[in-house]
């Protein structure tokens, strides 16, 4: 009769065992989930395991199974304490967390090897009687020193347990912690009776541990769910990183949260302009960018919207602002790094250009800069410049490598390149501007360039930026049919050619630029250091 009884309450442990170890994991989202987890696997293991040995029939049978119980048996103690130092906050990176995980693993070690050592068991027999028949064991010196490291566990686990409750002010933190306690006296009471061997064969600290296990759970799970509509709100809403917006049906805004506050304060005083933005970037797939206080990194936040509905009657909508940032960084750079790669494919046909596009992106980066425009709009003209020439792609090695004269025919081919670069850049929708700088930057100011012959404000000004930019890099670096030239005969030819063939304005920005560059370091071999003070 006993024996049936006990075969019931091993099923049913593993069946509640085995809906919480697939319940849990769905829900984990800290630490503190995590050991409950292992606690649970490890109680599994170990039930499973107590259920196996209720069937062996010889000494063999009994110690193959044991050993298979305890990877779960020896788990069970450290992840119970690591769960209470994880609820109480209290430092689980201590040195000594992970001295104790080793120790659980050489006991675990000392099991599976007890046939061929005496530290853990000093003797095992087989014997029939009793309720069913068992193996029994005699305990050698590094189980009792395990049995003490369980009863330091508890008088720490409940020490620190009790210490939390006296400082908690809480009421529902309060009866968390209480019901938790209750869970672990629970295990201390199973494993005191566990001492005097009520049941030969059978551990009865198997019924304890499921016990504490629907204890955990209940204070858990069951206590984050019961929240109430105001606690709800404060952490669901008020505490999350992204910004929640939500409007009613009518179109009105009814709640945002101080996120949303901070990241587009122009919901307190113009919020039907607010709204209308958020639809325009949602639109356009834009972003928003917000600074927090005494950061240096300015976060981008995509607006997402989301329908309301209450029995299938529309209740609004909902509009989230998603820090993506990480998100940006990572495309950021990797199309900068495409953009990098492509500016090298065009020089690697040309053996006398290598950097020449990096060099010019960053001459017309600091043309940019000199001429007042924002961060945003110096690294755009960057990217232009970057990939101003991408369309020698398609231009023949030969005509590029060329050291004489080029033939009208040949001249008109490398003019191509312009058109070439313009339509393959085009196609990129996300970066229009692009293709404005591969197609322009040979235009002349006074309309005698290529490929459209437009002059004055007509040629964009982006790609005047990096005309001058071109320019100054092909005179100072050494090319198939020049050597490069003297700064001042650069300086000269820059004043020479403003109006004409340069923007004046920019031309000046350059001769300022070729001014400051004291020491002629703004050429092939040098850098930029010297002009833009960094």
């Amino acid at each position: 009769m006993l024996y049936n009884i006990l075969l019931v309450v091993q099923y049913i442990s593993i069946i509640l065992l085995l809906f919480m170890t697939g319940y849990i994991p769905r829900r984990c989202s800290k630490s503190l989930h995590g050991w409950l987890f292992l606690y649970c696997i490890s109680t599994l293991l170990n039930n499973i395991g107590y259920l196996a040995l209720m069937h062996v029939k010889t000494l063999g049978e009994a110690m193959l199974i044991w050993q298979v119980t305890y990877l779960g048996r020896v788990w069970i103690p450290y992840a119970l304490l690591m769960f209470v130092i994880a609820l109480c906050k209290e430092n689980d990176k201590s040195i000594w967390t992970t001295i104790l995980a080793l120790f659980h693993v050489f006991i675990f070690f000392l099991v599976i090897t007890m046939a061929h050592n005496h530290l853990y068991y000093r003797s095992f027999t087989f014997v029939e009687e009793g309720v069913f028949p068992h193996m029994e064991r005699e305990s050698g010196i590094l189980h009792h020193v395990y049995d003490s490291l369980i009863v330091c566990y508890v008088i720490y686990g409940l020490a620190i347990l009790l210490k939390t409750l006296k400082k908690t002010k809480n009421a529902r933190s309060r009866k968390k912690l209480i019901f938790i306690t209750f869970a672990v006296l629970t295990d201390v009471f199973f494993f005191v009776i566990q001492l005097f061997n009520p049941i030969p064969g059978y551990d009865i600290t198997v019924l304890g541990y499921t016990l504490a296990t629907v204890y955990f759970y209940i204070a858990i799970f069951a206590y984050d769910i019961l929240e109430t509509k105001t606690l709800a709100q404060n952490y669901v809403i008020e505490q999350v990183s992204e910004g929640i917006i939500a409007v009613n049906d009518d179109g009105s805004i009814s709640f945002f949260n101080e996120k949303a506050r901070a990241i587009l304060p122009l919901l307190e005083t113009e919020p039907q302009e607010a709204l209308a933005k958020l639809d325009y970037l949602i639109e356009n797939e834009g972003f928003l960018e917000y600074q927090e206080a005494e950061k240096d990194e300015k976060k981008k936040y995509t607006p997402k919207v989301n329908k309301l509905t209450d029995k299938n009657h529309s209740a609004g909508k909902v509009y989230i602002l998603i820090d993506d940032t990480k998100h940006y960084m990572y495309a950021e750079k990797l199309t900068r790094e495409m953009m990098f790669a492509l500016s090298k494919s065009v020089e690697a046909k040309d053996e006398y250009t290598k950097g020449h596009s990096e060099r010019v992106a960053r001459y017309s980066r600091e043309i940019a800069r000199r001429l007042g425009k924002t961060e945003a709009e110096q690294e755009q003209i960057y990217e232009m410049g970057l990939l101003h020439d991408i369309g020698k792609i398609g231009v023949s090695k030969e005509i590029i490598n060329k050291t004489s004269r080029l033939t009208d025919e040949e001249f008109n081919q490398i003019k191509e390149h312009t058109i070439i670069g313009f339509e393959i850049l085009e196609q990129i929708s996300a970066m229009p501007e692009l293709a404005v700088g591969a197609r322009w930057h040979h235009e002349k100011y006074n309309g005698t360039g290529y490929p459209d012959g437009l002059k004055g404000e007509e040629i964009p000004e982006a790609a005047r930026i990096i005309c001058v930019a071109d320019c100054y890099d092909a005179m100072t670096s050494t090319r198939t049919y020049s050597i490069p030239k003297s700064q001042e005969s650069v300086r000269a030819e820059f004043e020479r050619c403003s109006g004409t063939q340069f923007d004046p304005k920019i031309a000046k920005i350059m001769l300022d630029m070729i001014d400051d560059d004291i020491d002629f370091t703004m050429n092939e071999k040098g850098s930029l250091k010297a002009i833009v003070g960094f």
